[in-house]
């Protein structure tokens, strides 16, 4: 499993040139306004996308195909992505948490937790795609997280058309406590899932 991780590093290396100047872009912003939270859910929303390009590069040049042909079990390439994702996703969280402590004018709790909200956010966000990604293919599976994506902004959008308002504060505060246990539950599904989906899937 070692091994196919590396693999999908040395992939992404070749092909992260356009992530590399975002980020920059997002860095220099961070700096003029003291605040890195922007850069951090931009680099963690990129490090939940970044296993999908790995998986694309796979899918274009037919790799499963060849892998199978290997002493690997469908299960590891599934929990491979899975942990590439992880390791993406913590480095980002960890990258944030330190530039808004050294060079921001937030608090250090305060970067903490909106660091770890976002954290938890990509994990879902990933969580819920593979699955789809593993059933339909690459493509229908980044039209899927568009979709989610923009979905809150719509659904905020129609709640003002409306007249309705957001949840308050306690239920923002129950949500919010309750997120690393969603998570969790939501990445472990996911992984089932998704490695029932691949064991069904022929090439």
């Amino acid at each position: 499993m070692k091994g196919l991780i590396i693999k999908d590093f040395l992939n992404l290396k070749k092909h992260s040139k356009y992530y590399i100047i975002l980020m920059i872009f997002y860095f220099i912003l961070g700096i003029a306004n003291e605040d890195f939270i922007m850069f951090g859910s931009m680099i963690i929303v990129f490090s939940a996308i970044l296993p999908i390009t790995a998986i694309s590069y796979d899918e274009k040049n037919n790799w499963d195909s060849y892998a199978l042909t290997m002493p690997i079990s469908r299960k590891d390439l599934i929990v491979s992505r899975y942990i590439l994702g992880i390791i993406l996703l913590i480095s980002s969280f960890f990258i944030t948490v330190l530039l808004n402590v050294v060079l921001g004018s937030g608090s250090y709790r305060e970067s903490i937790l909106a660091s770890s909200a976002i954290l938890a956010v990509g994990i879902i966000l990933m969580s819920v795609i593979f699955p789809v990604i593993f059933k339909y293919g690459v493509e229908k599976g980044r039209n899927f997280m568009l979709l989610i994506v923009l979905a809150p902004t719509g659904a905020a959008m129609l709640l003002s058309k409306f007249g309705l308002t957001l949840p308050d504060k306690e239920v923002g505060k129950i949500l919010l406590y309750s997120l690393p246990l969603i998570t969790v539950a939501v990445f472990t599904v996911s992984i089932l899932i998704s490695v029932s989906i691949y064991k069904k899937k022929e090439f």
